[in-house]
Parts: C-alpha cells; sequence; structure tokens
C-alpha cells in the first residue's frame, strides 16, 4: 500500500493507493471530510463525474479534481469562484470536455461555471439571477451535446457550454396557455410544461423533443389532465433515450414509454408502476440514474414499502413486464446502459451483508442473475450511501461528492474498478 500527498490548486487532499487489478480495485482517492453542511448549506446534487482521454474529473463540493485516468494520480484541481461557494448541481453530460457546475453561497444556487476539462481552467462564469424568492430546489441544469438549459426562480437560460453565449431563448416558446416549462438532457432534451386554456376550463401537459441547436419543438405529446390535475412534471422524465416517463395517477404513478421519432406513446407499462415507490436522487434537468435502457428492455430500481429494493424490467415495446427481483434489505441495485449494448450490467451494493459490491448481468427475458465480477467490502463501507457508479471505456469508476455517510471511518470519493475478472 502506498501512499502520498499531492497538492490540488486552491485545495490538497491524500490519495492512497489501496490496491491493483489483483484484488478487483485499480486505484481510490479517499475522502476529505466535509463535515455538516446542511445547517444553512447547500447539499450538493452532482452526478459531475466526467471522463476525458487521460483523465476522470471529479466534482466536489468545493471545486473539482481531475486524476490520471491509469493511476488515480491527481493532474491537476480547481476551486470554485469565491471563497465561500458550494456546488450545487452538476450534470453528468460533458461533451467537448467542457464540465459545467452550478453553485452558490449559503442555500442560494445563483451561478453557472465551465471548466475546461483537459486544463481545469474555468472557461466561462455567469450569475444567473433567479430572484430574491428562488429557493436552491428550484434550480434545473439539463446538459445535452453543447447546450445546458438551466432555470432557476424567474431565470431561464439556454447557453453553448463551450463559451457561455445564448443559444436561444426558452422564454420565448411560452404562450398565453402553456408556460415556459423545464428541460431533462442526457442524450437528447426534453422539455415538459403544464397548460391550461384561456378560460380556465381545460388542462394539458406537453412533453416536447427539443433540438438542442435551435430550441425548436421537433413534436410534441399532448397528455390531458383530467380533475385539473398536472399529471406530468420534469422530475416524471426517466429517461431521455428511450423516452420513459411517469405520471401521476389518483392512487399511484404510471410508468410509459413515448416513441423518440414521432412522439406517439410506445407502450404503456404494465403493471403500472413496478412496486410501492418509484422515485430518484437526483437533481432536476438530469435522467434517472435508477434506471436504464439494454436493447428493447428497460430496467429500472425500485424500492417496496418496507424500503427494500427491487430491479424490475419491462419490454418497451409491448409494456409488459418481464421480471422483476425478490425485495432485499440493504441491497441497491444501478444499471449501467452506458456500457453500450444489450447486456443487463448492473452495479449491485449489499450494505450490511458483510459483502462487497457486484458487477452483476441479468438474463434479458428471465431475470436470471450471474456475477461478472466481486469487489472487496471496503469499497462498499468506505462510500456514502449516495455513492453512483459511472461506466467508462471498460472500467467502472464509482463516485460520490457528500462523504457525511459512510460504514467506515476510511471513506473514498473516487475508486476505479475493472468491469471483468
Amino acid at each position: 500500500m502506498a501512499l502520498l500527498v499531492l497538492g490540488g490548486a486552491g485545495f490538497g487532499a491524500w490519495y492512497m493507493f489501496v490496491g491493483s487489478s489483483s484484488n478487483n480495485v485499480y486505484w481510490s482517492v479517499p475522502a476529505v471530510k466535509q463535515g455538516d453542511m446542511s445547517n444553512g448549506q447547500l447539499m450538493p446534487e452532482t452526478r459531475g463525474t466526467w471522463f476525458t482521454d487521460e483523465a476522470v474529473v471529479h466534482v466536489l463540493p468545493d471545486g473539482i479534481k481531475a486524476y490520471d485516468i491509469d493511476n488515480g494520480k491527481e493532474l491537476w484541481g480547481t476551486p470554485l469562484p469565491g471563497d465561500s461557494n458550494q456546488t450545487c448541481v452538476a450534470p453528468e453530460n460533458s461533451n467537448g470536455d467542457i464540465g459545467v457546475v452550478a453553485y452558490g453561497a449559503g442555500r442560494v444556487c445563483d451561478h453557472l461555471v465551465a471548466y475546461d476539462l483537459n486544463t481545469g481552467k474555468a472557461a466561462w462564469d455567469k450569475a444567473l439571477h433567479p430572484g430574491e424568492d428562488a429557493l436552491p430546489s428550484d434550480i434545473s441544469v439539463a446538459r445535452t451535446e453543447d447546450v445546458v438549459v438551466v432555470t432557476a426562480g424567474n431565470a431561464a437560460l439556454a447557453l453553448k457550454a463551450s463559451d457561455g453565449k445564448a443559444a436561444w431563448d426558452p422564454k420565448r416558446s411560452a404562450t398565453s396557455e402553456c408556460r415556459t416549462g423545464r428541460f431533462t438532457g442526457g442524450k437528447a432534451l426534453i422539455r415538459v410544461r403544464g397548460c391550461i386554456s384561456e378560460d380556465f376550463k381545460t388542462e394539458w401537459n406537453e412533453v416536447s423533443l427539443i433540438d438542442p441547436a435551435t430550441g425548436k419543438a421537433q413534436w410534441t405529446y399532448r397528455h390531458e389532465a383530467p380533475d385539473g390535475s398536472q399529471e406530468l412534471d420534469n422530475a416524471g422524465v426517466i429517461s431521455t433515450s428511450p423516452i420513459v416517463l411517469a405520471r401521476q395517477e389518483p392512487k399511484q404513478k404510471a410508468l410509459f414509454a413515448l416513441d423518440d421519432k414521432t412522439g406517439k406513446v410506445r407502450s404503456e407499462f404494465s403493471p403500472a408502476q413496478p412496486a410501492r415507490y418509484v422515485q430518484t436522487q437526483d437533481a432536476e434537468g438530469s435522467p434517472w440514474s435508477e434506471a436504464g435502457a439494454f436493447g428493447d428492455t428497460f430496467v429500472i430500481s425500485v424500492t417496496d414499502e418496507k424500503n427494500r429494493a427491487l430491479l424490475v424490467a419491462y419490454d418497451l415495446d409491448s409494456g409488459k413486464q418481464l421480471w422483476k427481483t425478490e425485495p432485499e434489505e440493504f441491497k441497491s441495485y444501478h444499471p449501467l446502459p452506458a456500457a453500450g449494448s444489450d447486456r443487463i450490467l448492473v452495479y449491485m451494493t449489499k450494505s450490511g451483508n458483510d459483502a462487497g459490491p457486484e458487477l452483476v448481468e441479468f438474463g434479458a427475458q428471465d431475470g436470471a442473475m450471474s456475477t461478472v465480477v466481486e469487489y472487496p467490502e471496503d469499497v462498499d463501507k468506505g462510500m456514502s450511501t449516495f455513492a453512483r457508479p459511472y461506466w467508462n471505456e471498460d472500467r467502472l469508476y464509482v463516485s460520490v461528492v457528500n462523504h457525511t455517510t459512510t460504514f467506515d471511518e476510511e471513506s473514498y470519493s473516487l475508486v476505479a474498478l475493472p468491469a471483468t475478472d
């Protein structure tokens, strides 16, 4: 075990290399304790773990750092502008080697900064002006290709990530009947907005596929909202490619898929709600990390009434449930569609079971599970319950921003793992 100290730009940290491919850990970065950020401070809601050819770039509560993708050594570190600012939202996408972070001080999220991921230098910094009454939870950051769409209180901006210049005006699409709406990024850009007729007698929701370069709707799906209820909202966009949404019905959520090219209903999932709780911990503007498509099979992680996790698979064309796992305590499932194949690969943790996490594969038709790689127990114990896996070039990177909750005294903010034995 080798131990060394490296300094970042503006802030430093300890780095410990705790393993090798022989024990299924390439390298790890121990977490810097952040303390309790809940008292008057922003709690980070970020999926910002980005990749270049040479580095993995990790968004932290007070800045970003880049590590050599092969050995985990720090390449550079850049703090956020200002001494007291904290990260609040960072989307997962980083096309063009530009990463975008929303930040602010105290309980305000009112700035957006972009970084060149090859050098760590700030490319641009922009004030959002959300208004005095805006809440931290109001902010939504959607990233698709070179465009980032931000809504925060009174602000609604579509900016080019490359230079921070305006791409188009989201408010320009608003009408007397339909609001500006909110956006969810990823492989496609989806807008959801509520509408009401000028005589206030009819309410409906619109879901549109937006061209990120122009802001124009390529198609719009209209969903009637009976009894004046707004059934669809931005948080209900589970996936943007394929497009899978959740609407709120009187007694439960109902999952359904739209055709990517036409916006027509592709399928209604049956059963409509696969378990008691269907929810995400991701910030608005991002598709859910608890779900993903593998070919024509859509897989989603949910929990039952006893807070036990289970994994459910649906056929996207028919909406029929193919299989679901038995609910189990302390387990969590993270589908890995970024692996880029029809193989249903899932990162599975088993906190409290004295066993390490695993990379597992499920059969598309029957849900039969097989283990691909077993990882050391310390990987799970040393990571926060909010840790998320990322797939890049046939490796797994497990990262976390908020390090306040772990199961072990020695905690890690980033771990690189092999995806094959």
